[in-house]
This record gives C-alpha cells, sequence and structure tokens, in this order.
C-alpha cells in the first residue's frame, strides 16, 4: 500500500514538473505573434547622406527632406490621391481674398518627449525659419515664408496665419511643407545650421530618430507609438547605402529601394518584390552659366546646341524607355500645366551648323572644333555626377555636339561635389538632375535663380501667376511662361525619366506614388502615410499556424501525463 501511494506521488511530481516546462513554452509562442518588424530600404548608389533630418539641416533636395518628414509633421499632407488631408491640423478655413487663413488644431498630441503640442508651437515655427533664412540656406530654398505678414495663437489650438499678398499655392507650397518645430527645444537655438544634438529631430511625426551615421550614410527610426493617427505599421525604419540596389534586394540585404526601368528588369519578376511606378517629374537637364560665359549667354547658340541634340534616340540609349523626351517649355507633358504650343526643337544638324555659322564660328581646326575669330576653340567643360546614367547622358552629348564642331570635355563628380561647384558657379556646362515641382511656382518661378536667365517679362509673369487665384486666369499666365522658356532656351530638357520602386511585400505592401509629390513637389514613394496605412507582412498565417501548432503539441503531452496519472489513481482505489 504505502510502496502505490509512493508510485502516484511520484507520478503527480513529474505531471507538475513537465507543465511547468511545457506551460510557458506555450504561451511564449503566442507572445510571438507580435515581432518587432524591420524595413531596411535604400536610396541606392547615388548617395546615402542626406544631411542631419532636422527642419534647417537637411541637405535641400528630396531625400533630404524626406528623411527629415519622418521626424516632423506639417499642418497638412499629400495623401495617396493628392488631396490635402490634416496631420497636425484637423481643419481649416479662409477668407475670400485668400489672405487669412484659420487652422483648428489636433487636441492631446505631444512631442517625442511628452511635452504637448501647442498653437505656440506653429506660431514659433514660422517666424523662426523666417528669421532663420539668412542663415540657413535651407530656410530661404526650401520654405516660403516670404509671402507670411504674421502669425498668431488665437488659443491653444488654433493659429491664424494672414499673408502680405494672395497667394495661390498656399496650401501645396507653405502649409504642406513648413516642418512644424518645438519651441521648448529651439528657442535658444540661435544657430540652427549647426544644431546636430539628438533633441534636434525631436517632433510629432511617426518616426523618432534612433541614430545617423553621417560616415556610413545611414538612418535609423523608430516607430512613435504614440502617434496621434496611429502608431506605424513598421516598428523600426533603416536607410543604408548600397552599390548594388537589385543585388541588394536579392539577397535581403535591404527589402526596398528606387530603381531604373532596367533595374526592374534586372529583378526578373522576383514573386516577393512588388513594382510600382509612377510619372517622376524628374528631369535630366543641360544647364548653362549664362551669367559668366559670353558665349553660351547668346541665345543663337544655346538654340543650335538645342537642335543638336536628338533627345529622342538620348532617352532611349539611357533611360531604354524609363522616361520620355523633354519638352522645350520644361513642364512635363504629362502635368496639368503643359503647354504643348511652344517652340520645338526636333534633331537638325542642318540649321544647328547655320546657326553656329552665322553666331561667328565658320572655322575649324584640326579636330573638326570650330573657332572664334581669334583663333580660340568653341569647346566647354561639361560637369556631371558619375551616376550611371549620367555618364552615359555625358558620352553622348559629348557625341551629338561633336558632330556639329563644338568640343567637350567631360568632369565627372559626385552630388555635392557638382552641386556646390555649379552653386558657386564653377562651370560652363552641367548635365543637372532633380525632381521639378508640379507648381509653377516652384518648377517654374526659379528659373532666374536656377539657370542665370533673367528676363524681365518672364519674372513679371512668375510674379503674377502667384497671386493669381482663378485657376483659369493663372494656366493662361504660366503658358506665356513657357513660351518665353522655349523661345530663350535657359536650359535644355533633354528628358524625363519615370519613377520605380520594389519593395519585399513581405515586409510592407502599400506604397504609392503622390499624384503631386510631397513637400511641395518631390517625387517619391516615400510618402509616410504608407508607414501608417500600409500593411506590413511579418505577422503572416504562417506564424500563426506554427503558434497554434506548437500550442496544441504542449497541450496534447500535457494530456497524455494526465490521463497516465490518473489511470494509476483509479486502480489504487480500485485495490483498496
Amino acid at each position: 500500500m504505502q510502496q502505490k501511494r509512493r508510485i502516484i506521488s511520484i507520478l503527480f511530481s513529474i505531471f507538475i514538473i513537465i507543465s511547468l516546462f511545457f506551460l510557458p513554452a506555450a504561451g511564449s509562442e503566442t507572445g510571438t505573434d507580435e515581432q518587432e518588424t524591420v524595413l531596411k530600404a535604400s536610396w541606392g548608389s547615388s548617395g546615402g547622406d542626406w544631411g542631419f533630418p532636422s527642419p534647417l539641416t537637411f541637405y535641400p533636395r528630396g531625400p533630404g527632406y524626406i528623411m527629415t518628414s519622418y521626424c516632423f509633421d506639417a499642418l497638412v499632407w499629400p495623401n495617396e490621391t493628392g488631396d490635402m488631408v490634416g496631420l497636425l491640423a484637423g481643419s481649416w478655413t479662409s477668407s475670400e481674398d485668400g489672405l487669412e487663413w484659420t487652422f483648428q488644431l489636433r487636441e492631446g498630441v505631444t512631442w517625442h518627449d511628452g511635452e504637448p503640442f501647442t498653437a505656440n508651437d506653429v506660431a514659433f515655427t514660422y517666424d523662426y525659419i523666417k528669421g532663420k533664412a539668412s542663415i540657413s540656406p535651407i530656410g530661404s530654398a526650401w520654405y516660403n515664408t516670404d509671402i507670411i505678414e504674421s502669425v498668431q495663437a488665437l488659443d491653444d489650438h488654433t493659429v491664424k496665419i494672414k499673408l502680405n499678398q494672395p497667394y495661390a499655392p498656399f496650401m501645396q507650397q507653405v502649409v504642406a511643407v513648413v516642418p512644424i518645430m518645438p519651441e521648448h527645444i529651439w528657442k535658444d537655438v540661435s544657430d540652427p545650421s549647426k544644431y546636430m544634438e539628438k533633441d534636434a529631430a525631436i517632433g510629432t511625426g511617426p518616426f523618432i530618430l534612433e541614430d545617423y551615421n553621417k560616415d556610413q550614410q545611414s538612418y535609423k527610426y523608430t516607430a512613435n507609438e504614440n502617434y496621434f493617427l496611429g502608431k506605424p505599421v513598421i516598428d523600426t525604419l533603416i536607410y543604408v547605402k548600397t552599390s548594388d540596389a537589385v543585388m541588394s534586394l536579392k539577397t535581403g540585404e535591404i527589402d526596398q529601394a528606387g530603381l531604373t526601368l532596367d533595374q526592374v528588369k534586372a529583378l526578373n519578376d522576383s514573386d516577393k518584390m512588388k513594382v510600382i511606378n509612377g510619372p517622376g517629374y524628374w528631369v535630366y537637364r543641360l544647364r548653362f552659366n549664362i551669367p559668366s560665359n559670353n558665349i553660351l549667354n547668346n541665345t543663337d547658340v544655346r538654340k543650335a546646341i538645342y537642335y543638336s541634340l536628338d533627345c529622342e534616340d538620348i532617352e532611349s540609349r539611357v533611360l531604354h524607355g524609363g522616361g520620355i523626351a523633354g519638352n522645350p517649355g520644361y513642364v512635363p507633358p504629362y502635368s496639368s500645366w503643359y503647354n504643348p504650343d511652344v517652340a520645338q526643337y526636333t534633331y537638325d544638324i542642318e540649321t544647328a551648323n547655320k546657326m553656329l555659322d552665322d553666331a561667328g564660328y565658320q572655322n575649324k581646326d584640326m579636330d573638326g572644333i570650330r573657332l572664334d575669330a581669334a583663333g580660340k576653340r568653341l569647346e566647354f567643360q561639361l560637369l556631371y555626377t558619375s551616376d550611371q546614367q549620367s555618364q552615359r547622358l555625358a558620352e553622348l552629348i559629348q557625341s551629338y555636339l561633336k558632330d556639329v564642331g563644338i568640343g567637350i570635355v567631360l568632369k565627372p563628380g559626385d552630388m555635392k561635389t557638382v552641386d556646390g561647384l555649379v552653386e558657386a558657379g564653377n562651370f560652363d556646362m552641367a548635365i543637372y538632375s532633380h525632381g521639378t515641382s508640379t507648381d509653377p511656382a516652384r518648377m517654374l518661378n526659379s528659373f532666374p535663380t536656377s539657370t542665370g536667365w533673367n528676363n524681365s517679362e518672364f519674372m513679371s509673369l512668375a510674379k503674377e501667376q502667384m497671386g493669381t487665384m482663378d485657376e483659369n486666369q493663372r494656366k493662361a499666365l504660366v503658358d506665356q511662361m513657357q513660351v518665353l522658356i522655349a523661345d530663350n532656351v535657359p536650359t535644355i530638357p533633354i528628358m524625363y525619366r519615370n519613377v520605380y520602386s520594389a519593395c519585399n511585400q513581405e515586409k510592407l505592401d502599400g506604397f504609392f506614388y503622390t499624384p503631386d509629390g510631397v513637400g511641395g513637389g518631390v517625387p517619391t514613394e516615400y510618402n509616410k502615410l504608407v508607414f501608417i496605412y500600409g500593411t506590413s507582412g511579418v505577422n503572416n498565417s504562417e506564424n500563426s499556424g506554427n503558434s497554434t501548432a506548437n500550442t496544441a503539441d504542449s497541450i496534447g503531452i500535457l494530456g497524455s501525463i494526465a490521463i497516465v496519472a490518473c489511470a494509476f489513481v483509479l486502480m489504487a482505489r480500485k485495490q483498496q
């Protein structure tokens, strides 16, 4: 009898021990249903360092603004259809003359450090950026605050903005662009261009900056769990540089990247990769140093160069159908502002040669390069970035211009070097590739600055169209601006590149191209709303199935032990 009790006691001890072993295991498997989701993206070989992601320190190109937008919110933002939706502003109204705008702000919004967001932060931001424009080039280059007369916080959640003149694209080019900054952090910062402490990246945005490495050209963000639109579907967002985006996608080194059409084809229709595309508003243009080069200051010479280039052939050789030939009026044909009735420069080598002869360059040297009256060669240095497309484009331009007796000396460099030389005016001609804003206020009004072409009639039209609130009247003015551009050739838009993006659907699905771009017109798939409304593929049904199976196995083992134990108990009672 004593021995049987001992056996039963041992069996129950074993049962308890095994229960303690298996039950936590089953519970932990259930817990892994919410795994950390990490998305690694890359801008590719064009560059990975886009500056410290704060409103006045990012590198002033589209990617720099995007990296900043993850941490900072504007009052409004474009959604998937291009319509403006509220971010920090829940609603807004304007006066009939368009001079006063009142924004009702969301309540309960906090900064990354937990401090409350209020209307005072909005008023502070606009005043601060306007006052610091002369210190930080981003202030004057990216944010148009000159039209703002005053910004007043009426209460904690109401802001009134008064303009000093009507401004047609105010919502698209100002309100949806200016990132709101926390007053409690920035109020004592005298030089924002040098302030790159971790607190400088504190915003209200969907992501919090964890690490920025200038040398490795990498960024790491973590999800803002308290974001007012909901926690992002990605826990960690990482940007790294890669020399071969296609190979990195195939090996899983990265999950997402912007690509060219050739790179899309090289993916070989991978089942995991979802590819999207859209009109890029990304232009490759030939830029002339009009102010400093007397020869290129001659409109007929620039026209002759245009006639010398077969832009359709160049596009097919460089982008292989991943874009379209440029428009002499500069505005892409897929834009609602496009004017087709402008001067055209179809490839015509005879016309080009005659124009150069008439300009005084009839004689040639032994190399076939034209000479001026003093015997100086008609030769220019061509500056360009050393990416594959720009390299091929530069070689084709060199070849085409040699056919009409113009010598080209190639000078490649990285993007920041080229940008710096062009900005300083140290160039003859340059291949300049960049996104073009969808609104004429940025797309065209910047021509005097971006080309050195100071045409009084053009500048008068530029000023008038910005203050014209009637869209049809504004379109007529923009049409005239395009006519002037085509007639004077201050720059040659050689081609527009379509944009493509590939992403591993098992990580994230939902990328899209915003019709009119973000940040005033940046053509990118990185609209931050994708990280709110997209779908993360990590927590899939397969993981859930494994968890259920493991739990069932554990329950089965426990059940078997329980049955054996109960059998022994019944036998013992029966023998009693």
